[in-house]
């Protein structure tokens, strides 16, 4: 009987617990979907918040997907969440926040109490999408593209590679990007994301020297940025010569770094391509391969040499030669940190690239 009494007991405690307002039931709750952060106009001091809260809908179609953006000016980033939680009449959850939006405006200036935020809060995942909002993050949240299925989802197909694939198009994450303001010899870079009507530009991206974006590249350069760094498969180079201009359809690649053993200010960048011809102004395919081999060979090594030399020029590591150096080159830390600063602005770069066609295309 004693026993039976305590476990009634226990079964009413348990009951109990589920009316406490510690549980939020799913109708109860707005799901931020984005998250955007800029400096505010006003205020110097001030951030303005942003969240893209997704509406649930019984319909799943294009163009269809509903959202409610709302804002707020605070001191800080998470004293402007507490201050939006004023504005809706259900709780906000971010476990599927998978989009982080910093403004320009405030990545050119200081960025560090953002991602402090960030990263501290624990129901942001650490694998959320990061980018710049160009010529703000309230602006890039608030477009919904026509072809939205559901809120915010254009911008996750356009980072998780299920969507489009782009060599401009460069994927960081919030982890990656934190590990990167706090290595020695590896600096963050993040895609910037321009509002453009209805629909997002994404063929840019900004190059970060730890707390804020020093530089930002063109279009091409964020291609050539992407292959370096991240090694990516699938791009093109078109070279123009007297005789016909082509373009280079890449399926192969790959490329190494390597310091000289004999002199550690000289760098060995040696790359693979093999590719196709995916246009051309003139017949190549009865022509000697060879001599279009070489013409692209020289294009590639300038296009790589004239990034490397502008990153160099603007005291930049993306890449992480840095880090490399530091692994091949391991004494002491503080002593090959300091060894790799002085380095790096006079570093000479030896560009070999080794280009193979494999075919003309489906015709001639």
């Amino acid at each position: 009987m004693r026993t039976a009494s305590i476990i009634l007991c226990f079964c009413l405690l348990v009951t109990s617990g589920c009316t406490t307002k510690a549980f939020k039931d799913i109708d109860r709750r707005f799901f931020v979907l984005a998250l955007g952060v800029d400096k505010s106009k006003e205020d110097s001091n001030k951030y303005r918040v942003t969240l893209k809260l997704g509406i649930p809908s019984p319909k799943i179609e294009p163009g269809k997907a509903k959202s409610q953006i709302i804002s707020q000016e605070s001191e800080s980033v998470s004293d402007a969440i507490r201050l939006l939680k004023s504005k809706v009449d259900k709780e906000l959850d971010f476990g599927h926040t998978k989009m982080l939006v910093i403004g320009e405006a405030l990545a050119k200036e200081d960025v560090t109490s953002a991602i402090d935020f960030f990263i501290r809060r624990r129901d942001i995942q650490n694998i959320a999408f990061m980018a710049v909002g160009s010529p703000d993050a309230e602006a890039v949240l608030k477009i919904t593209p026509k072809s939205e299925r559901l809120p915010a989802n254009a911008l996750f197909l356009s980072f998780d590679e299920l969507g489009t694939e782009s060599s401009f198009i460069i994927t960081e994450y919030l982890f990656d990007f934190y590990r990167r303001m706090t290595e020695k010899g590896l600096d963050p870079y993040l895609p910037v994301v321009q509002a453009d009507s209805e629909t997002y530009i994404i063929n840019r991206i900004g190059v970060f020297d730890k707390t804020r974006m020093k530089l930002m590249l063109s279009p091409k350069e964020s291609a050539i940025l992407n292959e370096l760094a991240r090694n990516i498969q699938k791009f093109h180079i078109l070279t123009r010569t007297k005789d016909t201009d082509f373009s280079l359809s890449v399926e192969k690649f790959n490329r190494k770094f390597v310091f000289d053993p004999q002199d550690a200010t000289k760098l060995h960048v040696k790359s693979e391509i093999e590719g196709t011809i995916e246009q051309s102004t003139q017949p190549i395919f009865d022509e000697d391969w060879k001599k279009y081999e070489q013409q692209t060979e020289q294009v590639a090594v300038k296009r790589y040499m004239d990034v490397l030399r502008k990153l160099q020029k603007n005291n930049v590591d993306p890449i992480g030669l840095g880090l490399i150096y530091r692994a091949r080159h391991y004494n002491n830390d503080s002593k090959d940190w300091e060894t790799w600063q002085k380095i790096y602005p006079n570093l000479s770069f030896d560009v070999k690239v080794d280009v193979k066609i494999e075919g003309t295309g489906v015709i001639k």
